[in-house]
């Protein structure tokens, strides 16, 4: 387990990066360093590449040793998000051993009002692991802050476009007060805060969203929490998603092998949808839509042909009716799935989405998606 910091024999915290490597070779001469969590000896590595820090000897390992073994850009991540926070004034520990979580966050964080674990997260983690944390900190009454490493794709600063967002980080999308919805992640390369702000989920793993980056040195804590997008530039996300739902179509028409039983196409035929024209109450952008991993396309189709062999408007749909649906689509009717569905159907309710009012659905779609319905 590489670590930054170990105890002398003094029991005096030793942070290894805040020294010279000349100082350090002194130091490994003359001290005996051991591990905070199981207090075994370790070994004091100063290469001329790597960060300096700390390792088990190579007979031993630590019996509570939590963590994944560390890349150089995490160590660098850590310190650059440590000495910052420091320098706003904050007071704040470098991986601290929790005995009673044996856990040991990358940075601790205590203020007059809560305690915060921060993660850097820059390795894969399976939702398992990051939920076993999560859940470790919180019912120890310790909020998790989690941070990635922000993804090497090209992405344009200060401009709206599609990006690919995946489950794990899916998980720690946050709200601001004002009901935006917005990723952070950080980027230890350029040493900056990349926000993907205003998210509006697409379909999979797609997302549009408007991407800015704050370099480390503006940035403040807590995060600044993005503005909602005015709706004139809705109007581009509007555009850029029925754009990314025309060609996903043409995608599933060309990849789907189950023809006409094909519970879509089949919904599509039904209802006399021609899929190069859809309605344009179908595939309309809803609150929470990731929460189904289907496309809303296909959702709102099927569930359009469920209601007609019903005979009864999205409106009326009775919680059962939905849980039934879901279950349907092989999806587990949770609550917040079943609030997608009620969800569109209180749009389906308003009578300019049946009309050619473009303008006016978009209003009532920002409204929906930004201003009116909080997060659950």
């Amino acid at each position: 387990m590489v670590m930054l910091i170990a105890y002398t024999e003094q029991q005096q915290l030793f942070i290894s990066y805040q020294h010279s490597r000349e100082a350090l070779q002194k130091y490994r001469q003359l001290q005996q360093f051991f591990c905070p969590q199981c207090q075994q000896p370790v070994q004091l590595k100063i290469g001329q590449l790597k960060i300096p820090h700390f390792a088990h000897i190579a007979s031993q390992s630590c019996d509570r040793q939590f963590s994944e073994g560390e890349s150089q850009l995490h160590l660098r991540g850590k310190i650059q998000l440590f000495e910052w926070l420091k320098s706003l004034g904050h007071t704040v520990e470098l991986e601290p051993f929790l005995p009673k979580l044996a856990q040991r966050p990358d940075i601790l964080l205590q203020s007059k009002k809560q305690t915060i674990a921060m993660e850097y997260q820059c390795s894969a983690i399976t939702n398992e692991n990051w939920l076993l944390r999560t859940e470790g900190y919180e019912k120890n009454h310790i909020q998790a802050l989690w941070l990635f490493q922000t993804p090497q794709n090209k992405y344009k600063a200060h401009a709206i476009q599609k990006i690919r967002i995946s489950p794990i980080f899916q998980n720690v999308i946050n709200y601001s007060a004002s009901n935006v919805p917005y990723l952070v992640t950080y980027d230890a390369n350029a040493a900056q805060f990349n926000y993907w702000t205003n998210l509006l989920h697409v379909h999979g793993h797609t997302f549009i969203a408007h991407v800015l980056n704050i370099p480390l040195e503006k940035q403040h804590f807590p995060f600044y929490e993005p503005k909602l997008i005015t709706y004139e530039a809705f109007i581009i996300y509007w555009h850029t998603y029925k754009r990314l739902c025309q060609q996903y179509v043409k995608q599933r028409l060309m990849r789907s092998k189950k023809g006409v039983q094909d519970l879509f196409l089949r919904s599509c035929y039904e209802l006399r949808f021609s899929l190069n024209a859809l309605p344009n109450y179908i595939g309309i952008p809803v609150k929470n839509a990731n929460a189904i991993p289907i496309s809303p396309i296909e959702w709102q189709a099927i569930l359009l042909d469920f209601c007609r062999k019903r005979q009864l408007p999205p409106s009326v749909l009775w919680k059962e009716d939905i849980q039934l649906f879901l279950t349907l689509l092989n999806l587990e009717p949770t609550n917040i799935r079943v609030q997608v569905i009620e969800n569109y159907a209180k749009l389906l309710g308003h009578s300019f989405l049946q009309q050619d009012d473009s303008m006016g659905m978009l209003e009532k779609v920002y409204e929906h998606l930004y201003c009116h319905i909080k997060t659950s």
